[in-house]
């Protein structure tokens, strides 16, 4: 994980977990399946099942990419002008320098907050995966989404504002329930950007008479 001064400001919290050993095979339980369905989010594979539970339980979106698509370090960065990446929605855009990718060393894997790029994606034949769970700015993330037409159930959350104390909470709770569904060993602590500049916590003063 490679740490960008430059995005801090946009992406002050960035952790992730690896988890290896899943097993492909199983399937996501039937209360988790209903779950998703009764809140109109597809089912696809424990990965991403997972992950779109706990945004709907937690209100923290995340992402999950197959580990051996990632060539290198990840970096948060800006995209370079001319850059393009091939999303999960089967559309490809051209990126200019304004927009926040994360990325390892072939290029983009993912649009900052927004959706997930097709090259990483988990598959029926996913065994490996790093768990992706962060903070970022609520501006950076309307902005971009707008400029690209682009409109996701991890920008709506985002741009609206998330909660900075979520992502570690999430990132647990994710690894606990793939590995209790589809089996797997997570690897060491979480990795990725401390929060060393945190947002600021504001406190709200509720009177007991109100």
């Amino acid at each position: 994980m490679h740490d960008n001064n430059e995005v801090a400001h946009v992406c002050p919290i960035y952790l992730t977990r690896t988890i290896r050993g899943i097993n492909p095979a199983i399937s996501s339980p039937i209360w988790l399946k209903e779950k998703l369905r009764r809140s109109g989010i597809r089912s696809i594979n424990v990965p991403v099942d997972v992950t779109n539970y706990v945004m709907l339980e937690l209100g923290q979106p995340m992402h999950a990419f197959d580990c051996q698509t990632i060539k290198g370090d990840i970096t948060i960065r800006q995209a370079q002008s001319g850059e393009s990446i091939a999303l999960l929605n089967d559309t490809t855009i051209k990126l200019d320098d304004s927009a926040l990718v994360i990325a390892d060393d072939q290029g983009p894997l993912a649009l900052a907050g927004i959706m997930g790029g097709l090259r990483s994606a988990v598959t029926s034949t996913t065994c490996d995966i790093l768990l992706e769970s962060a903070h970022f700015s609520p501006e950076k993330i309307g902005h971009t989404a707008r400029q690209y037409t682009l409109n996701s159930d991890s920008s709506y959350r985002f741009e609206r504002g998330v909660d900075p104390a979520l992502p570690q909470r999430a990132l647990e709770l994710a690894t606990q329930m793939i590995i209790e569904i589809a089996g797997g060993n997570r690897i060491g602590q979480p990795q990725g950007i401390a929060p060393t500049n945190p947002p600021a916590v504001k406190k709200i003063v509720l009177r007991y008479t109100k």
